[in-house]
């Protein structure tokens, strides 16, 4: 049985600041995901193909494993979220095939923006001036961050378009996890939604032409740690859900790019220069103002 009134008032604000830095180290797990994207040389769908399936098995695994199990009433209300994540995993991963990490990441980073303005009609969030000011200083931060060395790529205007489709997708998703776990747990949940994405994805890489066969050795590594790293991630953050607003765990969400600059220097070889250090700067420090700022004490929460 679920507390309620005071008693759940009190368990929600003790673990607010867990909540914050469970966002905090989901946004920077998915920072990975674009690196990973791009040392796999599988094509976009065929990627999003074996990473939801294999993160759905081990998700299973996972769950069954701690007791939990999947109802008819959790598929159910997954289904949209699964919808969602299958479509944003596809355009993001075919994204960055198409065109530069540098143009995908930019384009995902105005995720907080689209948020911000949903959350306020759906959950009835409030941000004042100064968090909105602090969420376009932490957005400046990332566009600095990575477009510091400028676009190396030839503009590929496929993959912009695939990297706006995803970052609709990833919004609504957002949204969408945050109603959710109002009823149902983070883990049942995340299965859930990772097997309905699976199962969605599916008709469509057979469809599409692109051979499930497209994947060398080499490749099945970083498909793992794809499924573990940023695939943890999604557990994380949905448990996250229930104790922070999306508009704010959706500005800390900013870290990932920041994290992706930095992991494509020790990963890539890709140096960062001084402009793009800054920017990192930056905007970690307005991602900790905006989560400072919203950390209420355990009177005010009871009151």
């Amino acid at each position: 049985m679920k507390a309620s009134g005071p008693i759940a008032r009190l368990t929600a604000s003790r673990r607010q600041p867990i909540g914050l830095g469970a966002s905090g180290l989901a946004a920077v797990l998915w920072g990975f995901a674009g690196i990973f994207a791009v040392l796999i040389s599988a094509p976009g769908l065929v990627l999003t193909f074996y990473r939801l399936w294999l993160g759905a098995a081990l998700l299973l695994v996972v769950a069954y494993a701690s007791g939990r199990k999947l109802t008819w009433a959790t598929m159910r209300g997954s289904w949209l979220g699964g919808v969602l994540l299958a479509g944003d995993m596809a355009m993001f991963f075919s994204a960055v095939k198409f065109t530069s990490i540098v143009d995908a990441t930019v384009i995902g980073a105005f995720q907080p923006v689209l948020v911000l303005i949903t959350a306020r009609r759906l959950f009835g969030e409030r941000m004042g001036r100064w968090d909105v000011l602090w969420i376009l200083l932490a957005m400046t931060g990332v566009t600095v961050a990575v477009l510091g060395p400028g676009v190396t790529s030839h503009h590929q205007l496929i993959g912009d378009i695939l990297a706006v489709g995803s970052l609709l997708c990833w919004s609504a998703y957002w949204l969408v996890a945050k109603h959710a776990r109002q009823m149902h747990d983070a883990m049942e949940y995340t299965a859930g939604v990772t097997i309905t994405a699976a199962v969605t994805i599916t008709p469509i890489v057979l469809l599409s032409g692109q051979s499930l066969g497209r994947v060398e050795a080499g490749d099945w590594l970083w498909i793992f740690l794809l499924a573990t790293v940023p695939g943890g991630a999604h557990l994380v953050m949905n448990w996250a859900h229930r104790y922070v607003e999306a508009s704010v765990s959706s500005a800390i969400s900013c870290l990932s790019p920041l994290v992706a600059a930095v992991a494509a220097m020790v990963i890539l070889g890709q140096p960062l220069t001084v402009v793009q250090v800054c920017g990192v700067l930056v905007g970690l420090a307005a991602i900790a103002v905006v989560a400072a700022r919203h950390i209420e004490p355990v009177g005010s929460q009871l009151e």
